[in-house]
């Protein structure tokens, strides 16, 4: 449900409004309408922006925090509208887990803390770990444009206009990967660079730097550019210098077509029942995403985060300060918050995934969401709590 919370500009040809839901989010509502014998919508823009002041949650106390999210998972779960595992950690030790629903229901498998999600688009602050730290080795330069490290790329004037700082920040105008080829072409695109003849044509959706797009083949040409510089498959470079380093012994993105001992099915609603789903996913995840992992994974990665074990701190900065032009993105990682507040990670969604990582960096919180049903509500529920912690 959303609530109007207030009006920022009124015109005969148009209003724009904030919106916020009852799980915490805001929305900026710009509505264009046509003055005609009947009036009509000539457009409708949603943007997320900041909560305004009078509608923004209270801390509550920890004790009560857990409560609260124990009897909304609960809930949820014997509703049959959750099934996942969900975290809320301190200083990279658990304060509070939930695992429920199952991981298989045909096999009547419940989630446990060993069951695999699908993590959908988190894997970009994978990605952008990864360039980073050639950055930092020197192999990489944030502000080169594309064709240096893939001269070989078949669109030049793209490859020529933007750089690597554009692809981390969505700022690059490089599209979309999931349109309605995706899903009869999936099985075809089992290497970053098997996505180039299909994406490879289009022109850029706006000057580099001059907007921000949301763009996963952004993110599969930074998996072409770590395995052209580093001489390693991307997931071979994330497993030896990301997963390893943090002991996220669970993740990895092993090919569907591949046995991986408790990866959950994924499920999506038809007609009001939860159906195994298969026709979205990609033939194996990639450097934009679509691997698999644990809660408990996820918080060792945020955990080599804040203690140096994967990147500098100058470099961690930089990713998790805004990058893009509007402020919602630095490089891999959604941003946002101030002081105590400020807070970085990622969101993914996909049918029969939903996956959320949230770091408070200030008072040292993570608090983690993994699901195999459709989004929003893991991802709805990690953000009511996040906006809640003490």
């Amino acid at each position: 449900r959303l609530q109007l919370a207030e009006v920022r500009a009124e015109t005969p040809t148009g209003i724009t409004v904030v919106l916020v839901s009852e799980w915490g989010r805001a929305l900026l509502a710009t509505i264009g309408i046509e003055q005609a014998q009947v009036l009509r919508l000539s457009g409708m823009r949603f943007e997320g922006v900041p909560m305004p002041e009078a509608f923004r949650p209270r801390p509550m106390p920890m004790d009560a925090l857990v409560e609260e999210a124990r009897r909304r998972l609960d809930a949820l779960a014997a509703e049959d509208r959750l099934s996942g595992s969900f975290l809320l950690a301190h200083a990279g030790r658990p304060l509070f887990a939930w695992h429920g629903g199952l991981a298989d229901r045909e096999a009547s498998v419940p989630v446990s803390a060993e069951t695999r999600f699908r993590f959908a688009s988190l894997g970009k602050m994978f990605t952008a770990v990864a360039v980073l730290q050639l950055v930092e080795a020197g192999r990489l330069d944030l502000d080169a444009p594309l064709s240096t490290y893939l001269p070989d790329y078949p669109n030049r004037a793209v490859a020529d206009a933007v750089t690597l700082r554009h692809l981390l920040s969505h700022t690059g105008g490089t599209g979309e990967v999931f349109d309605a080829r995706f899903s009869a072409i999936s099985s075809t695109l089992r290497t970053h660079r098997d996505y180039w003849p299909v994406y490879a044509p289009a022109p850029l959706a706006f000057a580099p730097g001059s907007d921000d797009g949301y763009s996963n083949y952004g993110y599969i040409l930074l998996g072409s550019v770590i395995e052209a510089v580093s001489g390693q498959s991307y997931y071979d470079y994330v497993a030896h210098h990301i997963f390893d380093p943090a002991g996220m012994g669970a993740t990895g993105a092993e090919p569907e077509s591949v046995e991986v001992p408790g990866r959950a099915h994924a499920y999506t609603r038809v007609d009001g029942r939860w159906v195994r789903e298969t026709a979205s996913l990609p033939w194996r995840g990639t450097a934009a995403g679509g691997g698999y992992t644990t809660a408990g994974d996820l918080m060792r990665f945020a955990a080599a985060l804040a203690d140096g074990r994967l990147l500098s701190e100058a470099s961690l900065r930089m990713a998790t300060q805004p990058q893009n032009t509007k402020g919602w993105y630095g490089f891999g990682f959604l941003v946002g918050g101030d002081g105590a507040q400020r807070q970085y990670g990622h969101e993914g969604g996909a049918p029969g995934a939903n996956a959320v990582l949230n770091v408070r960096p200030a008072t040292g919180h993570v608090v983690i969401g993994l699901s195999n049903l459709d989004p929003a509500t893991m991802e709805q529920t990690v953000n009511f709590i996040t906006q809640r912690l003490p």
